[in-house]
């Protein structure tokens, strides 16, 4: 059983889903960035760690877990998703 690190980021989350994830309250977002050398308009890469500050809202913070974990991040769906197939399947 893999156990889930709350200091990775995952596919689609932003820093500030990062930040309430991890500490249970938005105001702790300066003092993570600073903690981690980051803007808190930074984009993450997925894998990445990030070292965590203090815990002041338990009860958000416990609330995230393995199945549910917030990803905010718009991710723009590529051009090639919405193409047509190379040859039409009907023939006349």
């Amino acid at each position: 059983m893999q156990i889930m690190s709350k200091d990775i980021v995952y596919s689609g989350q932003s820093f500030i889903d990062k930040v309430i994830e991890c500490t249970g309250d938005i105001d702790n977002a300066f003092k993570m960035a600073l903690a981690n050398g980051v803007s808190v308009t930074d984009e993450l890469t997925v894998g990445q760690s990030l070292t965590t500050t203090e815990i002041t809202n338990k009860s958000v913070a416990s609330y995230f877990g393995e199945a549910n974990r917030p990803a905010t991040k718009l991710i723009e769906p590529s051009p090639l998703m919405y193409e047509l197939p190379d040859g039409f399947p009907l023939s006349f």
